[in-house]
């Protein structure tokens, strides 16, 4: 408590001496700060962001209510190297002794360190925003513009300065609007009879209609809708400056006429058709002009290449839209486009277009493949859950085109050093390592006994990757052993929707260090022992723990000492699933809906839900059967599960550089037939950098119940994320974020408590609160985070008193990671 008062009292004399900071150190005399902008609309405060879009100056960026870039701007001092000379001349003394005890040289460089440490705040601070009237008259213009472009063609905007005092000033726009105008009739001038016919044939779709509100982006979006509408269908020299519109207004109505030329240059539009199809396979700039000296013809196309052609023609027609004899489509260029890009076997993909005598059109595909064989070799940061930091490095070998057919064949050895909980020396950076490799194979289309056109035509990018690997691992958990299979279906079914289907996720998993598990396990342990001790007064050793619970904890003991009879069996029960070898057959189903325009995107959603089933056919399959009667596949169990998971995340640009983000889980396990519980790896678990920042990982639930113990794990899981995320100056941003969430148990076992089994909605008291605030610094390339979690609601706790009650920084939980935790 102690502490938490001296960091109090330390973080409220920071934020005084920063408030009290002056904010108008850098206005000149006769001029104001801006500190805030208000909108007024017929009297009646604005609450349109889109409104504010309009206003050329703003006052300085805020942070959490306090001009924080400002303030640290105002630290430096502009007039440093002024103030430093006319200190020499005032001061002459003081410098000759400054200069005799450090010498001239290093006093010209203490001078240098100050002038750069002055200039470090004045470039990574923001310079005060001062009045400008000039810009506010560009924001009145700018109002005026956009409410005429709304329709509302008798609007007047002004705009007051309000002086406040210590040279601070306020702006107030003030906006006054009559009733928008309303499209009274709409017609249409179209003089080539062709486009008159597509036109109408699409008329539902227009965004101009009798009795919208007059808007100019209607206008603009019925212009592009109408050009992209005949590009694709048929007529390639259409153009958008074809299209105009005259307006008549009279007592608020509009009438409109849609005026489409029928020419361009003097050249009428046509439907026009593809005649012929070229495609260069092997083109570079280079050899433009070289005679070819390999073609063949395939179902109408003309495959060309200066040396020799290396490419399954009836193969990359799947990857191809334009047909021979059918009209010009804007939609099929880039389609063929977006998938020869997609084949990752081509360094450029470019289509032209050439207009023939009798208005028909050739098409031809110039295709810059790049290397047939390559090396790299690449290293990263890397960072999870589970492993809190990690070194990898990657080496790999890529053969293109190895069936002819776009395929590629890739090989790879990787090996990491990681930062490890699991590890028995967890204290040590980086005590874990592992090594691995594998073999994928990926081809651009899919490969089954039958054909799937019908369900999944190659418009989707239908691909099909198979993969075998191994990895070995050392320091993580019981250095286990895995051998992996798989084989994947993947497909769009449009830019937002992806969807992949796995025939076959195999995993053998083989712990080579059982021995050990006492030793990393260690409260596991100390409980059996703290058993032997009390009620057998006998000695145990971590190898001989679980020979001493089948031989003592038996009904007799149940009988008078029920509690650490579960205690017992609980740490059996969990031993016996960390170390079994286990066989992970399975098979599932993925979509994944993602709406963001690219990876600058801030304000877009995400949503995810996966089906996994395993083990089902390979128990039917085998007859095999272990001491325990569960079916064995090689001498090793197969698990049997049902599993799935739904993910959902929001993310709303607030205002420049502020984005508020929602994350939310549920994923649900039940073990089956063969299986009485989830194999450990996969199985759920909560806490860590980008899960439950209060908490470590493995450190919380099931339930409501506080084990102590190194893991815990459930097969229920919830967990849900709110962060606000802003920047603080230049390269450093901040976040404030609230993570609830915990994990249950649903498979009924006798010997699991009753605290933490799930139990409908009077288990949502279990869910545990998070809460805190972060750092990260963005290097453009990486984002580099340090989230501070507080224990805010505990449901474990038995006293009455479960919040804030570790809400301290003596129980902080320090979170490093490595990009945004969701």
């Amino acid at each position: 408590m102690k502490n938490n008062i001296i960091i109090l009292i330390l973080f409220l004399g920071i934020s005084y001496s920063f408030s009290s900071c002056n904010s108008i150190k850098y206005v000149p005399e006769n001029k104001s700060l801006l500190t805030k902008n208000t909108v007024y609309v017929n009297d009646k405060k604005n609450v349109d962001d889109e409104i504010n879009d309009y206003i050329v100056q703003r006052p300085n960026q805020l942070v959490l209510g306090v001009p924080f870039p400002l303030h640290f701007y105002n630290i430096g001092n502009k007039n440093f190297e002024t103030d430093f000379d006319k200190w020499k001349l005032e001061n002459p003394n003081w410098y000759k002794f400054t200069a005799g005890v450090f010498s001239e040289k290093q006093a010209k460089g203490i001078r240098n360190f100050k002038y750069k440490t002055h200039q470090w705040y004045l470039n990574n601070g923001e310079s005060p925003v001062i009045l400008d009237e000039k810009k506010s008259k560009q924001t009145v213009e700018n109002l005026t513009k956009h409410y005429l472009n709304e329709g509302f063609f008798k609007v007047n905007v002004s705009f007051e300065e309000n002086q406040l005092k210590n040279k601070k000033s306020e702006i107030n726009y003030l906006i006054k609007t009559d009733e928008p105008y309303t499209l009274d009739s709409v017609s249409t001038t179209i003089k080539a009879s062709i486009l008159d016919s597509i036109y109408n044939a699409n008329l539902i779709n227009s965004f101009i209609k009798k009795g919208n509100q007059f808007k100019l982006s209607s206008f603009i979006n019925e212009q592009n809708r109408i050009s992209k509408l005949f590009r694709n269908s048929g007529v390639f020299r259409f153009n958008k400056n074809a299209i105009t519109f005259e307006v008549d207004t009279l007592d608020y109505t509009a009438n409109v006429d849609l005026i489409i030329n029928d020419s361009i240059g003097n050249v009428p539009f046509k439907v026009q058709k593809i005649k012929n199809i070229k495609i260069y396979t092997d083109f570079s700039y280079n050899k433009k002009d070289d005679p070819v000296k390999d073609s063949l013809n395939y179902n109408g196309f003309s495959f060309m290449a200066y040396n020799e052609i290396k490419y399954n023609p009836k193969l990359l027609l799947n990857s191809i839209f334009i047909e021979p004899n059918s009209i010009y489509k804007d939609e099929t260029r880039e389609l063929t486009r977006k998938n020869l890009r997609g084949l990752s076997n081509f360094r450029s993909v470019d289509i032209k277009y050439t207009e023939l005598e009798n208005d028909m059109l050739d098409a031809s595909i110039y295709l810059t493949p790049l290397k047939k064989y390559s090396l790299g070799f690449n290293t990263e940061l890397t960072h999870s859950n589970i492993r809190q930091l990690g070194i990898s490095g990657k080496l790999s070998f890529s053969n293109r085109n190895i069936f002819k057919g776009a395929e590629i064949l890739k090989f790879s050895v990787q090996g990491s050093f990681l930062d490890s909980k699991d590890a028995a020396d967890n204290e040590r950076l980086l005590n874990a390592w592992e090594i691995g490799g594998d073999v994928s194979l990926e081809l651009p289309r899919f490969l089954l006994p039958f054909k799937t056109d019908k369900i999944i035509s190659k418009r989707k990018s239908p691909k099909t990757t198979f993969t075998i690997g191994t990895s070995l691992q050392k320091n993580i958990g019981l250095d286990n052993q895995k051998f992996t299979g798989i084989i994947d279906y993947t497909w769009e079914s449009s830019i937002t929707k992806k969807h992949s289907f796995q025939l076959l996720n195999a995993q053998f998993i083989q712990n080579l260090n059982v021995s050990s598990y006492f030793t990393i396990y260690n409260s596991e342990f100390t409980q059996i022992q703290n058993i032997a001790d009390t009620y057998f007064n006998e000695t145990i050793t971590t190898t001989n723990a679980i020979e001493f619970i089948n031989t003592n904890i038996n009904s007799s003991f149940e009988a008078t000492n029920p509690l650490e009879f579960k205690v017992a069996q609980n740490v059996k029960n969990r031993f016996n699933i960390i170390t079994e070898d286990v066989f992970v057959p399975s098979v599932s189903y993925t979509f994944t809906y993602n709406n963001s325009k690219n990876y600058k995107d801030i304000d877009f959603s995400f949503f995810r839900a996966r089906l996994v089933s395993s083990g089902n056919l390979t128990t039917l399959l085998t007859s095999q059967k272990d001491a325990n009667n569960v079916k064995t596949l090689l001498k090793t169990p197969i698990a049997q599960y049902l599993k799935t998971d739904f993910e959902y995340k929001k993310f709303w640009n607030l205002s420049l550089e502020n984005v508020l983000a929602f994350r939310s889980f549920l994923g649900v396990a039940i073990p089956y037939g063969n299986s009485s519980t989830i194999p450990f790896n996969r199985s759920y678990f909560v806490g860590g950098p980008n899960d439950l920042r209060a908490w470590k990982i493995y450190d919380l639930g099931p339930g409501s119940t506080q084990s102590g113990l190194e893991f815990n794990v459930g097969n229920l899981k919830f967990i849900s994320s709110l962060e606000y995320r802003f920047k603080i100056i230049n390269s450093i941003k901040g976040a404030l974020f609230v993570d609830a969430g915990n994990i249950w148990d649903i498979t009924n076992s006798a010997i699991t408590t009753s605290e933490a089994k799930f139990n409908g909605f009077n288990s949502l008291k279990d869910i545990a609160i998070g809460s805190g605030f972060g750092i990260r610094y963005d290097l453009s390339f990486i984002l580099l985070r340090l989230d501070l979690g507080f224990k805010t609601y505990e449901p474990y706790l038995s006293n009455q008193n479960k919040w804030f009650n570790n809400y301290n920084f003596q129980k902080t939980v320090y979170n490093f990671g490595i990009s945004y935790p969701f």
